[in-house]
C-alpha cells in the first residue's frame, strides 16, 4: 500500500503580505493544473481558508502511484509555481523494501521538498500495527 497525507499553505513569497494580483494569478495556475492531473483518487482540494489558500492532498493506493500522479511531484510542482508555499506530506510505501515499517515526511519550505524520518509513527510495527 502506498499512504500518504499532506497539506500545503499556498504563499506567492516567503514575504509576509502577498501581491493580490499575483497570488489570484497564481491560485489560477495551481488550480489549472490540479484540474489537468484527474486525480485518479485519493482527496487532491485546494480551498481558501480564513483568507489564506491551502492545499490538501490524501490516499491510499495499492502501488505508488506514477509520476503525473505522485503526491511528491504535486508538492514539487506546488513549490516550484509558489515559492513562498510551505507544508508538509507524510509517506508510506510498504512495497518499499527498506523502508516498508517506517513513514517518510516530507516538508515543503521555499519552494524546496527534503525528505526527513518520522518520530511519531515509525516502526509502524509495533507503534501502530501488531506484529502478524
Amino acid at each position: 500500500m502506498y499512504e500518504y497525507h499532506g497539506w500545503a499553505t499556498i504563499r506567492e513569497s516567503s514575504s509576509i503580505e502577498d501581491d493580490e494580483l499575483n497570488l489570484a494569478i497564481l491560485i489560477k495556475k495551481i488550480q489549472e493544473y490540479i484540474n489537468e492531473l484527474q486525480w485518479p483518487n485519493g482527496v487532491l482540494d485546494l480551498r481558501i481558508v480564513n483568507g489564506e489558500y491551502q492545499l490538501w492532498i490524501a490516499g491510499l493506493n495499492n502501488h505508488k502511484p506514477t509520476d503525473k500522479h505522485h503526491p511528491l511531484k504535486v508538492f514539487s510542482t506546488i513549490g516550484t509555481l509558489a515559492p513562498g508555499s510551505y507544508g508538509i506530506l507524510y509517506v508510506r510505501d510498504s512495497d518499499d523494501l527498506e523502508y516498508y515499517n517506517e513513514f517518510k515526511v516530507h516538508s515543503l519550505v521555499r519552494g524546496t521538498v527534503t525528505e526527513h524520518a518520522d518520530p511519531f509513527l515509525s516502526p509502524v510495527i509495533p507503534k501502530l500495527e501488531d506484529k502478524t
